[in-house]
């Protein structure tokens, strides 16, 4: 804990005798017990002797009792310790590692001090307060409740809108003991810290915080650097010993430097000896990470930023981390993943986090959690993190960079001397960081907000992809200019222009599989939103029929998670397309709770495409583009490659190969000339003939870039979607009232009650032509509000969490089903239906349409919440109807939307369109509680 080792070397034996002053310190973790205060009267003298509870420390409390889940207020916890007697001066110390939120510590009844502030660790002296033997430990922790509108704060001193606390609001809150507690036992002069501040010339200045009495025989302090090896490559001068912070500077000659594919890691050694023994170790590394001319560089190799937000929640400990394996192990996968950064999400991480990045080479971005109002009070517990959580790290290779507030949380940008606070204290944190060389962002932007001054120039952005795949390739394009938008626009903000833009948020959902025993968090949601509830998940699966379309739920989830996968393929291609942007950071690394948007599932798994995203998650990374994605047969396709290189291999007498998964020709391109590291350049174009099909397909193009030996420098697929030659589709009858329907080829007509109508709206006319026998497919993709012929449905626009753009849609059809024969490739739709995607949503459609299968398509967000028809057919009389709000716009253009209507009219008057449903006027509307 604490980032410190301490040894000694007479320790084993000593102990027979008493307590070694130099021995490492022992966790308080067994013994514990927790008594809850809702009135927040109890006093430490006075406290009952009923109602107490074994608890752990090192967890909070809302993830052991199902009664504390939410609990916010007041509890005791107490421990009995034993103090070892000896006959040599020494100091007895508590410490904890962090505590939510405020500490009032009393040791045999004594108050013994007190701590303010979630994240960070404080150390008491309690030498006075023990006996050797026997004591108790006594600690009041209040983490206090939101301040109910227009009532006054139940802790006044401690106002909850005012403590930075991070998203604990949004999945769970975290209060009580929730990092270890240690007893340690010092002699009475020892070494508090050893922060390191490195230089890759392998120039070393060493700070040795030395806390205590001196005693009266006099102490040295050496203090000795050891390589990745363990061998000693500096002894620094050794000084006398006295309490107070002693600066020291050495030289390592030709330091090995840290980085994620070599993180080398030193260690620092500080030992008293003479009237005291004492030694502390810690490890540290030699790394330079720094921005200028827009770019970054990792010891002063061009460097691209290829990172994942990290919220740093656990399935079943909630901010506490499990353990150093555990930590370790994700670590590696998200390595495995392609990533060389994780964005710690304001959370301070605990060390055992940090110290298993520095291990594994991850790099880290972390920041001061946030708090809900901007006033002196906020900002100055924002301050005391900021320099907490800094001092704390110090040591750590892997932080590059702090966030003092994201997407201005807490805060009022409208507000002129708020602005001004935020660009002071971005001078106040960057000089308090300068030492290491890490990077401050002021505030992590995205909406209407945007920075004051800033060492990076990010921003966040989410659209639904591929729905919205135009307009995020809009955005990057703009973004990717450096546009005046993302600084203030009050002239009051500092900015070069030579800040690295960084795309610092973006992502879709894939749902992950599930264990058998469901977790304890999964009836919860955010903030009473049905869209993001989690429970009654597998009910709405079976009572919303996709059991008929999917074999299983693992199945379904399998299928959103590939979704997920091209959705982000899209996203990373078309930023890495733009040199000037110098990365990016997908949200998230993990599944959280209700938020299903993580590379991995919220117990670490990999989700399915694993593999396929490390393959475009690299340093050089190629760029395949055509024209159009989707393509009828015999077609000529064009594809433009180009690599964007920040790797060490040249390109330059490398070959490009691509070979197509039919089987179809594939070939190659030798590439002539050279791109240079951090740029993007084309290197290669070739033309492709799209196979023939008889059915749309999925053809996978495999492209890969070999050096002149055969070794593989990047490799990489682009999908194409081969359909048929559309059959011309005779004998319907286009009625389209209000003319949005003029790409339809059929001609124009009245509904006689014969043949088979495609219309615009379904009015009395089409109900009309139905009920007397006639079949009609009605596109209702442009016309909202009710539908008029058919009581209690309605189309409705997809606005706000209908678009998808935070809890991800899903869009589906039945690919297999009679409907969608000829259109359709996968059951959740992904860039083939991209063009017809549906841009409303059919509204009130009854449970019996859902049950009986007559739902063929439809759209369903998250945790198959908010289920919408987007195909529902219905008998009608002697008739039958299908009512749709695919887009049919790109009608002639698109193979697949061709393709689609056609087979939808096909369909409708076929045999095998039945419909079991008759559209009598009942609206009988499924709830998400799946009835």
């Amino acid at each position: 804990m604490l980032n410190r080792l301490r040894c000694g070397a007479l320790a084993a034996a000593f102990w027979l005798l008493a307590w070694s002053a130099a021995a490492e310190p022992v966790a308080l973790d067994e013994g514990w017990q927790l008594l809850i205060d809702p009135a927040a009267e109890l006093q430490a003298g006075t406290l009952p002797a009923d109602g107490w509870r074994p608890v752990r420390v090192g967890q909070p409390w809302n993830a052991q009792f199902d009664d504390l889940r939410d609990y916010l207020g007041v509890a005791w916890y107490r421990v009995p310790f034993t103090v070892p007697a000896s006959r040599a001066p020494q100091k007895v110390l508590l410490r904890f590692a962090a505590v939510d939120h405020r500490a009032e510590v009393f040791v045999n009844g004594e108050p013994a001090g007190s701590h303010e502030g979630a994240y960070t660790p404080f150390v008491l002296d309690v030498t006075a307060r023990v006996k050797s033997g026997v004591n108790e430990l006594l600690v009041r922790v209040t983490d206090p409740p939101p301040t109910p509108q227009g009532k006054k704060p139940r802790f006044p001193d401690l106002p909850y809108e005012e403590l930075p606390r991070g998203k604990q609001t949004w999945y769970i809150q975290n209060g009580g003991i929730w990092q270890p507690v240690e007893l340690d036992i010092r002699p009475s002069l020892y070494v508090e810290a050893v922060r390191v501040t490195p230089s890759n010339s392998g120039r070393v200045e060493v700070d040795v915080e030395i806390a205590g009495t001196a005693p009266r025989r006099r102490s040295w302090l050496t203090v000795q650097i050891l390589d990745p090896d363990g061998r000693v490559v500096a002894r620094l001068p050794r000084q006398a010993a006295e309490p107070g912070t002693r600066r020291l500077s050495g030289q390592v000659a030709q330091p090995r430097l840290w980085s994620p594919d070599s993180p080398a890691l030193y260690t620092v050694r500080a030992v008293l000896s003479g009237g005291v023994r004492d030694e502390v170790q810690d490890r540290f590394g030699f790394r330079e990470f720094t921005a200028r001319d827009g770019r970054f560089f990792l010891n002063g190799e061009p460097f691209y930023m290829i990172g994942a937000l990290d919220q740093d929640f656990y399935p079943e400990t909630i901010y506490s981390t499990p353990g150093r394996e555990y930590l370790i192990d994700m670590m590696k996968k998200g390595r495995a993943l392609g990533l060389n950064l994780l964005r710690c999400h304001i959370k301070v991480c605990d060390e055992a986090y940090l110290d298993a990045a520095d291990e594994v080479g991850m790099l880290v971005w972390y920041e001061v959690p946030s708090w809900e109002t901007w006033t002196a009070g906020s900002v100055a517990r924002g301050k005391r993190i900021f320099e907490a959580m800094t001092l704390r790290d110090w040591n750590h290779p892997s932080i590059v960079i702090q966030t003092l507030i994201n997407e201005a949380w807490g805060m009022d940008m409208r507000e002129a001397e708020q602005r001004a606070g935020l660009r002071d204290w971005f001078d106040e944190a960057k000089a308090l960081v300068e030492p290491l060389g890490r990077l401050v962002v002021d505030n992590s932007p995205c909406c209407d907000n945007y920075h004051m001054k800033t060492d990076i120039n990010d921003f966040h952005q989410y659209y639904s992809i591929p729905d919205n795949a135009d307009r995020w390739d809009r955005w990057v394009a703009d973004f990717a200019t450096r546009p005046a938008w993302t600084f203030s626009r009050h002239g009051d903000a500092v900015q070069t222009g030579q800040e690295p833009l960084v795309v610092s948020e973006f992502g879709n959902w894939g749902l992950p599989d599930l264990p058998r025993e469901l977790p304890w968090w999964f009836p919860r949601d955010f903030d009473g939103r049905r869209i993001t509830r989690p429970a009654g998940l597998f009910d709405r699966f079976h009572a919303f029929g996709f059991d008929r379309v999917f074999r299983d739920y693992p199945t379904l989830a399998r299928e959103t998670q590939w979704r997920q996968f091209h959705s982000l393929k899209h996203e990373i291609e078309t930023i890495r397309r733009h040199g000037s942007i110098q990365g990016y950071v997908i949200t998230e690394l993990t599944d959280i709770n209700w938020e299903a948007n993580g590379l991995m599932d919220m117990w670490r798994r990999p989700k399915a495409y694993a593999r396929a995203l490390a393959q475009i998650q690299q340093p050089d990374v190629l760029l395949p583009e055509s024209r159009a994605r989707n393509v009828v047969s015999g077609s000529p396709v064009d594809v433009i490659v180009r690599l964007s290189r920040y790797g060490a291999t040249d390109p330059a007498g490398a070959t490009l190969r691509w070979s197509l998964e039919s089987g179809a020709p594939g070939g190659s391109v030798p590439i002539g000339g050279t791109v240079a590291r951090g740029e993007v350049a084309e290197i290669g174009r070739f033309r492709i003939t799209a196979p023939t099909v008889t059915r749309p397909s999925r053809e996978r193009v495999t492209i890969v870039l070999e050096d002149a030996a055969g070794k593989t420098l990047a490799s990489t697929t682009h999908d194409l979607f081969v359909f048929p030659a559309p059959a011309e589709v005779r004998d319907a009858v286009l009625h389209d009232p209000n003319g949005v329907l003029p790409h339809l080829p059929w001609r124009r007509g009245v509904p006689d009650g014969r043949g088979t109508v495609v219309s615009s709206v379904f009015d009395a006319q089409v109900r009309e032509h139905v009920e007397a026998g006639g079949t009609a497919v009605v596109l209702l993709t442009r016309l909202l509000g009710a539908v008029v012929a058919a009581p209690g449905l309605g189309v409705v626009e997809r606005r706000g969490e209908l678009d998808g753009n935070w809890v991800s849609n899903f869009p589906w059809m039945h690919a297999a089903s009679p409907a969608f024969a000829s259109a359709g490739i996968s059951n959740i739709t992904g860039f083939e239906a991209a063009a017809a995607t549906p841009r409303a949503l059919i509204a009130g459609v009854d449970e019996r349409a859902w049950r009986q299968g007559d739902v063929l398509s439809g759209m369903f967000f998250g945790w198959i919440n908010d289920n919408h028809a987007t195909t529902v057919q219905y008998r009608v009389g002697r008739g039958k109807v299908i009512l749709t709000t695919f887009d049919s716009s790109a009608y002639g253009r698109d193979p697949f939307t061709t393709h689609l209507v056609n087979g939808l009219v096909t369909y409708v008057r076929s045999p095998q369109c039945a419909p079991a449903t008759a559209l009598d006027g009942a609206a009988a509307a499924l709830t998400e509680n799946g009835r």
